[in-house]
């Protein structure tokens, strides 16, 4: 093994003790409980080689003492499934609260990683590096309390008795153990990186397989089922293909490990039937040695055999530490001061901001503009120029690479990104629905909300057609808002907006979902809200931004027009002027 893997082994182990800390005293516990299982086994084959030399050299008169043996190994292997039982009850209670602690863990952790690792990664891979990691974790936990720690106490005592009562017989086994572990190590030398490669096949086709049923709109309306079927199967080939390449090279070796099993059994059993004929040991002592010897051979093949499981599973757990030692870039500084309300005040000084910091293009370069508290300003320009990346840097989804953010007149870092957010409100162009019903989609920004609140809320956004349901808000919507259609999305959307009374609000392309007569309805109700916050809105239809107090073109990550409506429709040159008269064309919605 190479000083790399070997470091890379080190810190698997490190990283997963430390992710069992909350579980350190129980599996303390129950490795002293399973040691001592393992010490009660023993007991019964010595007690039975003195069984056998008392028949051998039977004495009438001993008779007692005889029968007295047998008493002490029945109560002795009574007691060992007590302790058995025992120590099943807390491995089972063990393994629960693992199942239980850790999906919540890493559910906790992915959703607080930052905006960018989940636009980085696929959904069905986080899913399932979850699931699957969650499970080998268990199975390793299995497989280590049942199989390794057991196989490993089990060896350690019975080749410390095998010394004890005959070395030459313990030589014998001695001389067997390094063949043995090095083919298991050259097995799963050569299986390892095959074991890598399946699970990252399993985990691209569990994202092919979401990403297929969370587009399959898109993908009957396009006709692409078999498209996508062939595509998922081909990676399922892959798979199949390395799994047979993998399990064929685990067979081999296995036949390698049994032959080298069952040559050292032959041995021993013909020494120590050697020294009994020599007269060197008893009948007894040989059946003891013979019985110790396929213990220790037995285990030693089942440690081996666990250790390939444990491997299999390191594979899979390996995953889910990755996961948990993902850095989120947008921290709290320390000891930051609670705010509870924002006035709303917002300024981009000198904002220079890229996705990939080692690109030299800059999707925004040195912006710079001001929005006082309760006014209302739009963002327009073509698509591309940097408007939603203005909403994710407020939002601080990102940091910017250079220039400030000032909010109130204070460093955006320098507030408390939870409660900052909740002074932030937004309805994106894509309204995120959750499966559950339309009175607990608008009030998911909300802690605490009663029905009044809520019709309310529903009134500002125009949901008239929820008056049409069977069960009201109480109506289930299904996955992503299925039942619902993009308009009725968008106004459930601006009405959760609306319900968290923020002191910021964006509309990004809010209305583009939307009828004519629900439009001017929207539009109304930002007038009617516009006069207790700052808005911010961002908008492909003009006609919804007119009354704006502000309107700001940003093309190419600058701002290159500012002013009102009327101010820069005047400008016959001008960016803003020339989105108008395309709209008026129709070129453009």
């Amino acid at each position: 093994m190479t000083e790399k893997q070997t470091q890379i082994n080190r810190e698997f182990w490190l990283k997963l003790w430390s992710l069992l800390k909350p579980f350190k005293v129980k599996i303390k516990k129950l490795a002293l409980i399973i040691a001592l299982v393992q010490v009660m086994i023993l007991i019964s084959p010595y007690l039975l080689k003195l069984i056998v030399d008392r028949i051998a050299n039977f004495d009438p008169e001993r008779i007692r003492e005889l029968l007295g043996l047998v008493v002490i190994m029945f109560i002795t292997e009574a007691v060992t499934t007590l302790i058995h039982y025992f120590k099943d009850k807390k491995i089972f209670d063990f393994l629960i609260d693992i199942e239980y602690h850790l999906p919540i863990l890493l559910q906790k952790k992915l959703v607080s990683l930052p905006l960018g690792y989940h636009e980085k990664e696929n959904t069905g891979n986080k899913i399932i590096k979850v699931q699957r990691g969650v499970d080998k974790l268990v199975d390793l936990m299995i497989n280590a309390c049942w199989e390794f720690w057991p196989t490993i106490t089990q060896i350690t005592f019975t080749f410390a008795l095998m010394c004890y009562f005959n070395i030459s017989i313990s030589l014998i086994f001695i001389f067997f153990v390094p063949i043995f572990i090095y083919i298991t190590y050259r097995m799963n030398q050569v299986t390892n990186p095959l074991r890598h490669s399946r699970h990252s096949q399993y985990e691209q086709a569990s994202g092919m397989l979401g990403q297929s049923i969370i587009n399959i709109y898109t993908v009957q309306s396009f006709v692409q089922e078999a498209k996508e079927a062939k595509k998922y199967k081909k990676t399922r080939d892959n798979i199949n293909q390395i799994q047979q390449k993998e399990f064929g090279f685990i067979l081999n070796y296995n036949m390698l490990r049994g032959f080298t099993i069952d040559i050292g059994r032959v041995c021993i059993v013909l020494f120590s039937v050697y020294m009994a004929w020599r007269g060197a040991i008893s009948v007894g002592s040989l059946v003891f040695f013979i019985t110790l010897s396929e213990t220790a051979y037995h285990a030693l093949f089942r440690l081996s055999r666990t250790y390939d499981r444990l491997i299999e599973s390191s594979t899979g757990v390996q995953r889910i530490t990755r996961l948990l030692d993902e850095k989120s870039d947008i921290k709290n500084k320390p000891k930051i001061k609670n705010i509870k309300k924002l006035n709303g005040k917002v300024e981009f000084k000198n904002v220079y901001f890229s996705y990939n910091p080692k690109n030299k293009i800059k999707t925004l370069k040195n912006l710079n503009f001001l929005i006082n508290p309760g006014e209302t300003v739009a963002l327009v320009g073509p698509s591309g120029g940097g408007k939603s990346t203005i909403v994710k840097l407020l939002y601080r989804h990102y940091d910017v690479t250079s220039g400030e953010i000032i909010i109130d007149d204070k460093n955006i870092r320098d507030y408390d990104i939870y409660e900052y957010r909740s002074n932030l409100a937004i309805v994106p162009q894509d309204v995120e629905i959750f499966n559950t019903s339309i009175r607990e989609n608008i009030a998911y920004g909300r802690k605490k909300v009663n029905i009044d609140e809520i019709k309310k809320a529903a009134k500002i956004a125009n949901i008239d057609f929820v008056e049409k349901m069977e069960n009201k808000f109480d109506t289930m919507v299904g996955e992503r808002g299925v039942k619902l259609s993009g308009g009725q999305k968008q106004r459930v959307g601006i009405a959760r907006a609306v319900l968290s009374k923020p002191s910021i609000l964006i509309f990004d392309e809010a209305t583009s979902n939307l009828d004519t007569h629900s439009e001017r309805m929207i539009q109304k109700a930002i007038e009617n809200i516009s006069k207790n916050q700052t808005m911010i809105i961002i908008a492909h239809r003009l006609s919804t931004i007119i009354n704006a107090d502000k309107i700001m073109v940003i093309n190419k990550g600058q701002v290159e027009e500012g002013g009102t409506h009327e101010q820069l429709m005047n400008k016959d040159d001008g960016i803003y002027a020339e989105l108008l008269k395309l709209q008026a064309l129709g070129e453009i919605k």
